[in-house]
């Protein structure tokens, strides 16, 4: 490659034009790197040359390299950490208790040392420590109140989106029988309970039941389940899989909340409404379905409709913890048109 004008060769003691030739290095630090290294030599004496923007491109795509496979945090990883939290460099420093430049030496490019790399790869991959360091740098003043508050709310969200993505995933499986041939879909369950909960006195015992003759039914007449819920079997009738039902009440309350009471010397958990649900992402023939199974079911209290559901060939046919296909929804007892 030809470059011209104003390169100086110290050989030649003038500039001269130049080719590049390249070279690999292969090992940088005790890592075995094979990055290519170009080097400028002289057109007129042949000697290598020092062109400053070559052997920056060099430095640059050595150090990519060694700190990709020395496992070497990146500037961007810093970054990104910071802007999940909405801290500063400053203030990122203060909760770790390092120098103040330190974090902005780190993303311009420094490399850490062994140990302030671990920390920080810490503290990314796991909140807790996170929250440990934050909660010591605002008893020990080295962060203000408002620092921390708005942390902590981070955390809080963080938190529950971590569990949110927990739960969906272990309800999510390929389409088959035991789920009615749909993938599991959180938006249309919760703003169903929603809507469910706004027509009927709900129970976290009813829940299950309501839900399981809402998707059942529906893919008795539409050939497709509602939400893609798997159920089993159990004591009491059909349950979401594995009780993930507790999960959804817990960290999914954008449009439902709870409220717990004692009665008859038990404590009973309703599920209320917060009239926020959308009956749009519902088809026509579903919304159907889901009034169906409401106006049928409403007037009965939990016990009854559990000795319902325990007259189903779905829960008679199969043994605790059993899931339930949907195949059964052919053979549904309940007639609710």
């Amino acid at each position: 490659m030809d470059i011209t004008k104003g390169v100086y060769c110290s050989n030649c003691n003038k500039n001269v034009n130049y080719n590049t030739r390249g070279e690999i290095i292969e090992s940088y630090k005790g890592y075995e790197v094979n990055v290519e290294e170009i080097i400028a030599v002289c057109n007129i004496c042949d000697n290598d040359i020092y062109v400053s923007e070559i052997e920056s491109e060099n430095f640059e795509r050595l150090y990519n390299k060694y700190k990709e496979l020395a496992d070497i945090i990146t500037s961007q990883e810093i970054i990104d950490f910071r802007d999940r939290y909405n801290i500063s460099q400053r203030e990122l420093t203060s909760i770790l208790n390092w120098g103040k430049m330190t974090i902005n030496r780190y993303e311009r490019g420094a490399v850490p040392s062994q140990s302030y790399n671990d920390l920080l790869k810490l503290i990314i991959s796991n909140q807790n420590i996170f929250k440990e360091k934050v909660d010591d740098a605002f008893q020990n003043e080295r962060i203000t109140t408002r620092t921390y508050e708005k942390i902590q709310n981070k955390l809080k969200k963080s938190n529950k989106v971590f569990f949110q993505e927990m739960v969906i995933s272990s309800l999510t499986h390929v389409e088959d029988e035991y789920n009615g041939y749909r993938k599991f879909d959180i938006e249309r369950l919760i703003n169903l309970v929603s809507y469910i909960a706004d027509n009927v006195d709900l129970y976290k015992t009813s829940l299950n039941k309501y839900l399981w003759f809402i998707d059942f039914e529906s893919f008795k007449v539409n050939i497709r389940s509602i939400t893609g819920l798997r159920y089993m079997r159990y004591t009491y009738g059909p349950v979401i899989e594995d009780f993930k039902y507790e999960e959804i009440l817990n960290h999914f309350d954008d449009k439902i909340f709870k409220e717990e009471y004692e009665y008859d010397c038990n404590i009973r958990t309703q599920i209320k409404s917060k009239g926020e649900y959308d009956l749009s992402i519902f088809k026509e023939e579903e919304i159907e379905v889901i009034n169906n199974v409401i106006n049928t079911l409403k007037e009965k209290d939990c016990n009854e409709i559990s000795r319902l559901s325990h007259e189903e060939e779905g829960w008679i046919n199969n043994k605790d913890r059993d899931l339930i296909s949907y195949n059964y929804a052919d053979k549904l007892n309940l007639n609710f048109n």
